[in-house]
């Protein structure tokens, strides 16, 4: 716990190479939902930066509701190679 202005303040850090989003219950959720896709597939295999973990606080949607919508998000994306001359 720290002491900031004031408040107590308590929180949890996540360090090292693990790249985390959190998503607070007031967030639009498909926003959310459409940044977390794009965080963890848009740098995935390119960067150490892309990200692993999702942690959905408080009353949004349940853990599987919330994985249920990844996945099926997800399952939209489309894979390409830009320099290639035909699609993949």
């Amino acid at each position: 716990m720290w002491l900031l202005l004031g408040v107590i303040v308590v929180f949890q850090a996540n360090l090292g190479a693990k790249n985390h989003a959190t998503v607070l219950p007031d967030a639009d959720q498909d926003a959310a939902l459409n940044a977390v896709v794009g965080a963890a597939f848009g740098a995935a295999g390119q960067r150490c930066m892309a990200l692993s973990t999702a942690i959905f606080v408080g009353d949004g949607p349940g853990p599987d509701q919330a994985i249920a919508a990844l996945v099926a998000k997800a399952q939209k994306l489309k894979v390409r190679c830009i320099r290639c001359p035909v699609p993949i």
